[in-house]
């Protein structure tokens, strides 16, 4: 996967810390917010192509409007129990999966997808 620019928006200062750690090779550029507002204005100013976003920071309604508002970013939402309902619901509310906060390698999965469908639909310069 090429190199990308990311925001986690993570409701737990020290799981933001293991997860950035975990991801930090991975990604060109991580960028981490503990606060529904900050994470607003971090996508504002970054527009990052890709989102980590904690459901336990961003409620369902708040993911549909971010997914709304920044219709070129992909948002992979995590929850320490996320099951089917939570994965359904973030799907339908424009997220490109829902994945346990601890589950790394979905949560790079998600990502490489993300970026991969990107890289195929781009455009090519005229």
């Amino acid at each position: 996967m090429p190199p990308i620019h990311v925001v986690v928006a993570q409701r737990d200062p020290g799981l933001t810390d293991n997860l950035v750690r975990s991801m930090q090779k991975q990604f060109l550029d991580l960028e981490t917010v503990n606060s529904t507002g900050d994470f607003r204005d971090t996508m504002i100013r970054r527009r990052t192509p890709l989102a980590i976003v904690d459901l336990e920071l961003v409620d369902f309604s708040q993911l549909g409007e971010l997914c709304h508002e920044f219709p070129s970013t992909a948002f992979v939402c995590i929850h320490r129990l996320a099951d089917d309902t939570m994965w359904a619901q973030s799907l339908a509310a424009g997220a490109v999966d829902c994945c346990f906060a601890s589950d790394l390698p979905s949560i790079l999965y998600a990502s490489e997808r993300y970026v991969a469908h990107k890289q195929a639909n781009a455009k090519p310069a005229a």
